[in-house]
């Protein structure tokens, strides 16, 4: 009897159970999200290990128990916050330093741009990465061939 179907066939057909599988649990458990992705309501998202939203389960109950957890999860919430101002000043800089090139800026007009652009993260100016977004300075500047700013001058421009 079993000698009748091919190993094609029997494929074919275990694929097709596969996908009707999948199509049901999609239609059954997923049909709102489903409905949402496709009218552009929503996009798809995939979530992994690099997710910063991601919270294991586990370690939210362990914060719940602990009081002094809660002020070590404050203190990390106020990192994150000055990690995130870092990013988005070292990408208004790298752009602002292009810019600036294209522009072919003057050193002193070019300097006090970088002092305004540097006053609107306060964070950053009292956090250990300041020294580190100077020499970030320093060596953008570096790439330009009008305007060159020494590691004194960088750290000066946070007054």
């Amino acid at each position: 009897m079993f000698t009748n179907i091919s190993w094609g066939n029997y494929i074919v057909v275990i694929i097709l159970l596969l996908a009707s599988w999948y199509l049901y649990v999609g239609f059954r458990f997923y049909f709102d999200d489903l409905k949402e992705i496709i009218s552009g309501k929503r996009k798809l998202q995939f979530r992994g290990f690099e997710d910063s939203n991601y919270q294991d389960p586990q370690s939210e109950l362990k914060y719940q128990e602990l009081p002094e957890a809660i002020s070590d999860q404050n203190s990390l919430g106020e990192f994150d916050t000055t990690f995130q101002d870092v990013d988005a000043l070292v990408s208004r800089l790298k752009s602002f330093i292009a810019d600036a090139a294209k522009k072919k800026l003057v050193k002193k007009e070019f300097t006090y741009y970088l002092q305004l652009l540097l006053r609107e993260f306060p964070s950053v100016k009292n956090s250990p990465f300041n020294s580190s977004v100077s020499e970030l300075i320093v060596s953008e500047c570096e790439k330009l061939e009008s305007i060159n700013l020494t590691q004194k001058e960088a750290e000066a421009l946070w007054e």
